[in-house]
């Protein structure tokens, strides 16, 4: 492992001021499904249950609209992206305290479709700024920082419910969401190449066709369907250069979208997104597990430090990835994820609860970092946004549809039920996976050999 990466990462122009934004910028968001769901039991009268409905309809309708804003960002720039979420958000926020339980409901479903896509955001420039060597290092320092969000901010929005009630609590969270859209606007981190200036020197086929010698329609094709994709580098032409160009160049520039759309829903990109979304269901089993666990144990008051050494686990483990000199595809993340969490189902007391959960936890940064830097490397520069849209709908899915099945199977069998069928269940798809991604690979080097043969024939 080489920690000095992430010096290197640090060292990236704008890549600090990036992750600060991320930090602020998120924080808002890592409250609002405990706050919705405090509102809806305490304020509303309603049960968990339906508290759940409230927050599943929220996520749902942000995980339908995340590729298409991220195709937004793409095409539009991020100021036209966030103008519309802005205002919905402003407005929900404001009459959501008021609202009843019927109106509600479709009520976050459409906040949830005008969501802020800081996620998207964030690690599409991330993505931008961050030459590929190290390109895994910035996303795992990412998944860290997302951990600590994630473990702060849950926790402020529970101090702010029961400090000054759910209504001035969810005016608090809107109001910080609103003022995160408009600071994103404000910074406007670099979705594009065209946005920076690039700190290093390029391999030198860029730096020819920077210079302007390879512009037909053609050739810039081309180098923005492959150039990413194989090299990981930051598109040779900027996206200004492109619009000056012929209408030939502008269908060249569709159909570099359109095979990077391909790209990512071929098998190979499939395998990433149902590695994310899987990961995603082991994630909120223990969101769901350890407050189970803790209740089977009789040791209710410690489940913020469970949760805390989770979370402590998963940073470690997110830079111990990030500092690894070899690539890991996202399906063997997965299947260490698997492995870890299953032990938890032996947890008889609270000693062996704080060692267990704080092994489980090493994989989780992994496995939200291998898949966001995998899909990042899978696709140009031009379609990042929306690769980036379908990473955090297949997040979004997973703990949106593994909340209610979990909460099941809690209810059947306890806490290590969940653990052990969680893991499982990962255990199965990263094995699945990586067999078929080893069949479908001596497929293609069989068809590649026999052709070959045939050629030379």
């Amino acid at each position: 492992m080489a920690l000095s990466t992430y010096r290197e990462v640090l060292q990236v122009p704008k890549a600090p001021s990036i992750y600060l934004l991320g930090f602020l910028a998120r924080f808002p968001f890592s409250a609002t499904g405990l706050v919705l769901t405090l509102h809806t039991v305490m304020s509303l009268g309603q049960n968990y249950m339906m508290a759940g409905l409230v927050v599943t309809s929220s996520t749902l309708g942000a995980a339908i609209s995340a590729p298409w804003r991220g195709r937004l960002m793409d095409t539009k720039g991020l100021a036209r992206t966030l103008i519309p979420p802005i205002i919905v958000n402003l407005v929900f926020w404001a009459i959501a305290p008021f609202l009843p339980f019927g109106l509600l409901l479709p009520a976050v479903f459409v906040a949830g479709l005008f969501s802020i896509p800081v996620f998207s955001i964030v690690r599409t420039s991330l993505s931008v700024v961050i030459p590929a060597k190290i390109r895994k290092s910035a996303f795992a320092l990412d998944s860290v920082i997302t951990e600590f969000v994630f473990m702060l901010g849950p926790a402020a929005g529970t101090v702010l419910v029961f400090t000054w009630g759910s209504y001035v609590a969810m005016w608090v969270i809107g109001g910080a969401v609103v003022i995160a859209g408009i600071g994103l606007m404000i910074v406007d981190p670099p979705l594009s190449s065209e946005q920076i200036v690039l700190p290093t020197r390029m391999p030198e086929p860029l730096e020819v066709a920077e210079s302007g010698l390879e512009r037909s329609p053609a050739a810039v094709a081309e180098r923005i369907a492959f150039e990413n994709t194989q090299t990981g580098q930051i598109t040779a032409l900027s996206q200004a250069d492109l619009d000056e160009t012929s209408p030939e160049t502008s269908r060249a520039l569709d159909e570099a979208r359109s095979l990077a759309r391909r790209q990512l829903l071929s098998l190979g990109g499939i395998a990433i997104l149902i590695a994310t979304a899987v990961g995603s269901v082991i994630l909120v089993t223990g969101d769901l597990g350890i407050v189970a666990l803790m209740e089977e144990l009789d040791h209710k008051d410690f489940i913020g430090p469970v949760v805390a050494i989770w979370c402590l686990g998963s940073a470690i483990g997110g830079l111990a990835y990030g500092a690894m000199k070899n690539d890991l595809h996202p399906l063997w993340v997965l299947f260490w994820l698997s492995i870890v969490t299953m032990p938890i189902a032996l947890v008889s007391n609270l000693p062996t609860a704080f060692i267990l959960c704080f092994i489980s936890g090493l994989g989780i940064a992994p496995s939200i970092a291998a898949t966001g830097e995998a899909i990042s490397r899978r696709v140009p520069e031009i379609a990042r946004g929306e690769a980036m849209g379908w990473h955090g709908s297949a997040m979004t899915i997973g703990s949106s549809l593994g909340s209610p099945i979990v909460g099941v199977v809690i209810d059947a069998g306890g806490a290590g039920a969940a653990f052990f069928s969680a893991g499982a269940f990962g255990l199965v798809v990263a094995v699945c996976g990586l067999v078929a991604m080893r069949v479908h690979r001596s497929r293609v080097r069989a068809r590649a050999a026999q052709e070959l043969g045939i050629e030379a024939a």
